[in-house]
């Protein structure tokens, strides 16, 4: 069992921890904190996009190189497009490395699409 779990946790590993959302004058915005479980940093620069449900990129960014660092969280803030709604959008999430980029799967416990992203859907029931 411990040999099992050490394997799980080598390397980095990361995953969106919580998601915050928010409306400002009709513009969503999305405050994402990214999360490793892992023992290692990311090697490299995670850029992440927010797509909608049609696979068009609606807003994307990268974090630092290295982060979030292994236990730690980094936030992120993404502002999307006017009217767009939350309900369907996808985090979607690549590595950089010496000018090359990598896709990267969650590792997060639900779901993911075939390409590694995942799908947003709310815990709180007041229509976003």
């Amino acid at each position: 069992k411990a040999f099992d779990q050490i394997n799980r946790r080598i390397g980095y590993r990361v995953r969106p921890s919580m998601i915050w959302s928010y409306d400002d004058g009709g513009y969503l915005g999305l405050i994402v904190a990214f999360a490793n479980d892992g023992i290692a940093g990311v090697p490299g620069v995670l850029r992440v996009m927010v797509e909608s449900e049609d696979g068009k990129i609606l807003a994307g960014g990268c974090l630092d190189a290295g982060y979030p660092l292994p236990g730690k969280l980094r936030q992120a803030q993404f502002v999307l497009p006017k009217e767009t709604k939350f309900a369907g959008l996808k985090l979607k999430a690549e590595i950089e490395v010496k000018g090359m980029r990598y896709p990267v799967q969650w590792a997060c416990r639900q779901k993911l699409n075939e390409n590694g992203s995942l799908t947003l859907r709310s815990n709180l029931h007041h229509g976003f």
